[in-house]
């Protein structure tokens, strides 16, 4: 979605059901057997235009070294949560000068499904999001993890 802003966090709430992993695929296939993880996630892009991802010819955002990626927040857990729990997620920021064009934000039951990897039956519910600009709004560990990777020079 376009978006130009410079959020700190996003807040919101959630709740898990996690499974078993009864089905997986290369490089994932260690994964059978164990409790499934949820995501969920956000980052801002400096992106030209909006990602597509294709399952079939194997084309993903790779979060972690995607030069377009100007900030990064994930939770991931494997944690039965029967009620709803409050989530606040930093979004890590690897520049403060480049200005956001998209934001992405994804939930997913299951954290490999788009590898075709998961638990039948594992259910994420996700409700209230909210941005976060107020750094009152964190505590000082959210805070300093908003800017622990930018380069001071």
């Amino acid at each position: 979605t376009p978006f130009h802003s410079r959020p700190l966090a996003v807040k919101g709430y959630f709740k898990y059901s996690p499974v078993a992993i009864d089905k997986a695929k290369d490089p994932y296939k260690e994964q059978l057997g164990k409790t499934d993880q949820c995501q969920i996630l956000v980052f801002l892009t400096d992106w030209a235009s909006p990602f597509r991802v294709n399952t079939n010819e194997k084309r993903f955002v790779d979060l972690e070294n995607d030069p377009g990626t100007i900030a990064l927040g994930q939770l991931n857990t494997s944690e039965t949560l029967t009620d709803y729990v409050s989530f606040t997620l930093p979004l890590v920021y690897r520049s403060t000068v480049r200005i956001p064009e998209y934001i992405v934000i994804a939930g997913a039951s299951s954290r490999y499904g788009d590898y075709f990897t998961g638990g039948r039956g594992s259910v994420l519910h996700i409700d209230e999001f909210e941005f976060v600009y107020d750094p009152s709004e964190l505590t000082d560990a959210e805070l300093a993890s908003v800017y622990s990777m930018v380069d001071p020079f």
